[in-house]
């Protein structure tokens, strides 16, 4: 391959505030550069059940969960989860002691606590998304089902100071409040310690022989920080948040006036 795209579903590859699909203009783009020898994988927070209207789009790839999935043909998938007693003690410390609500993601479905599961239904709902409520299931329902992410919500920033304050260091989080603002709450996101996007994309880049200076990363959110790190070029949308745009190698336009399409262009990709 000529170099590797990594992309961001939500706010890079769909404006999923608006549309939830992918334009024309982006999946002309993306058909161009992988005529001119480019590979394309989605590099996404949503486990791979999430990523299911996706897999048949032409993409040579899927790091997902953070970087705690890789999957790509030909390639035995890579699934790191997060260690079981981490999952005991996580649900204790988040639900009860803090009052917070999380919802964990195994490769194809969700557990979600009562918080969580009451707020995805009722948004699905009005989405009228049906076939979410297969892969969604209240935590009790678990059983040893082994879980890859974990999404947090909680009260306040002071809550999640010290959830971060006495975290267990065998645990990697990331707080996307700064992107996806619940009013009043706080968001996050936690893996195993050192499982990353951009982790998962230099595993991804080993598993195809590739060179991490052939890489680029396009995302919105703060997730996709260690994505845009780890990439020889990161690209921010310019519907994306002021922090990632900070550490970003170049801000590109908004998802709805072609900003991905223009991104390839200026990097002559297409």
């Amino acid at each position: 391959m000529k170099g590797y795209l990594f992309l961001d579903i939500d706010g890079t590859l769909v404006d999923s505030a608006r549309t939830h699909e992918i334009s024309k203009e982006t999946m002309d783009a993306l058909r161009k550069a992988k005529e001119n020898g480019y590979g394309c994988f989605i590099c996404s927070g949503r486990n791979y059940g999430g990523l299911a209207q996706y897999t048949d789009i032409g993409m040579d790839g899927f790091v997902y969960a953070d970087g705690a999935g890789i999957r790509i043909e030909g390639y035995e998938p890579i699934l790191i989860p997060i260690d079981e007693d981490l999952l005991k003690e996580l649900e204790h410390f988040v639900i009860e002691e803090l009052h917070g609500d999380m919802s964990m993601a195994s490769d194809d479905h969700f557990y979600a606590s009562e918080g969580q599961y009451a707020l995805w239904t009722e948004y699905m709902k009005e989405m009228g998304n049906a076939s979410f409520f297969e892969r969604l299931y209240r935590m009790e329902d678990r059983g040893d089902t082994p879980i890859l992410e974990i999404d947090l919500d909680l009260p306040d920033r002071e809550t999640e100071e010290i959830f971060i304050r006495k975290m267990n260091p065998r645990l990697e989080y990331i707080s996307t409040t700064a992107s996806y603002g619940r009013g009043s709450r706080t968001a996050g996101e936690i893996t195993m310690a050192g499982v990353t996007k951009g982790e998962g994309i230099r595993r991804a880049v080993a598993m195809l022989g590739g060179d991490m200076k052939d890489t680029y990363g396009f995302g919105d959110s703060m997730n996709d920080a260690s994505m845009l790190k780890a990439c020889a070029v990161g690209v921010c949308m310019g519907n994306g948040a002021d922090e990632l745009k900070q550490i970003a190698d170049y801000v590109t336009d908004d998802i709805n006036e072609n900003g991905l399409a223009n991104a390839f262009r200026k990097f002559g990709i297409i």
